[in-house]
């Protein structure tokens, strides 16, 4: 018997990693009461910890797309891979020359070196992977990726990140 009902349970953990900041956060303002100096001093390491996870994790929850969209994304050892209902394929994360986020905000388009272009629903099953995939590409603004996601939809395809020219000829 469950005490709680599943789509509670899915918000839940779309909000976990800011509520287990928030979580340490608290405790470690609660040690920051504690008298002499080493508890005191853990504390503030652990309130700004939780602050840090928290922080991530408001950003994670913003990056998720709302639904259950078609297929299912996988990342293994730097390589995205997308199996849809229709179409699907693979790109390592270091073949990547353009992301974009599509004019209607619900797909990903990803572009690789040899010119050939995966697209992946955001709302598809495993997409929340490529939060941290996206911020290995070397500098890509995720501030600028979440404030494209919620400006979402727009007239044309958003460019997100492009692969700069020096980086194409080494």
């Amino acid at each position: 018997m469950t005490l709680i009902r599943s789509e509670a349970m899915a918000r839940l953990r779309n909000w976990r990693d800011s509520l287990i900041g928030l979580g340490l956060v608290a405790a470690g303002l609660w040690l920051m009461r504690s008298p002499g100096y080493i508890l005191p001093g853990l504390g503030a390491i652990l309130a700004l910890a939780g602050l840090a996870f928290g922080l991530v994790g408001l950003r994670r929850v913003r990056f998720r797309a709302g639904g259950e969209g078609p297929g299912v994304v996988q990342v293994v050892e730097g390589q995205i891979s997308y199996f849809g209902p229709r179409a699907g394929g693979f790109v390592a994360l270091d073949e990547i020359s353009r992301l974009w986020l599509s004019a209607d905000g619900a797909d990903w388009v990803i572009r690789a070196l040899d010119g050939h272009h995966l697209t992946i629903p955001r709302a598809a099953q495993g997409a929340e992977q490529l939060f941290d995939t996206f911020a290995a590409l070397e500098g890509l603004d995720m501030a600028r990726l979440l404030r494209r996601i919620e400006a979402a939809p727009s007239l044309t395809d958003q460019l997100i990140w492009q692969r700069e020219a020096r980086m194409l000829l080494t």
